[in-house]
C-alpha cells in the first residue's frame, strides 16, 4: 500500500470526527423552533412569567425583558429548553399550580412581538 493511500485512510476518519460537533449542532438547530401567541401573566416565582395560548397548553417562558409585556397578548418565537432534572424538579410545583389541568412546556424565547397592549 502506497504512503499517500496510507495518510487517505489515516486522515478521512479525522476530518469526519472534527465535522461532527457541527454537524449535530446543525440538526438541533433546525427543529426545535417554535411560536406561540396568547397573553403573558406573571408566575408565582419572582421573574417568573408564563403565557396560555389559545390551543389550551401553558407556556413557562425563559427570556429577557418579559415583564415589560405583562398582561400583553405576545406572540414568542423560541426553543423548548432544556432543565436539568434538579431544575425541572424545582419548578415542577409551581408550573402545576399554574397550568392547571394543561400540558406546559418550558420555552427559551428568542423574539418577541406584540399583538395587543391587552389580554382578550
Amino acid at each position: 500500500m502506497s504512503i499517500l493511500k496510507k495518510l487517505v485512510l489515516f486522515l478521512a476518519p479525522l476530518a469526519i470526527f472534527a465535522m461532527l460537533p457541527g454537524l449535530l449542532s446543525a440538526q438541533d438547530d433546525s427543529g426545535g423552533k417554535m411560536s406561540v401567541t396568547g397573553c403573558i401573566k406573571q408566575g408565582t416565582d419572582a421573574n417568573g412569567y408564563y403565557l396560555m395560548s389559545s390551543d389550551g397548553k401553558m407556556y413557562e417562558l425563559w427570556g429577557k425583558n418579559l415583564g415589560a409585556h405583562l398582561g400583553h397578548t405576545v406572540t414568542v418565537t423560541g426553543m423548548q429548553a432544556q432543565l436539568t432534572p434538579a431544575q425541572e424538579q424545582k419548578k415542577e410545583a409551581s408550573e402545576k399550580s399554574e397550568a392547571g389541568t394543561a400540558s406546559y412546556v418550558d420555552l427559551k424565547v428568542t423574539s418577541l412581538k406584540m399583538v395587543s397592549e391587552s389580554c382578550k
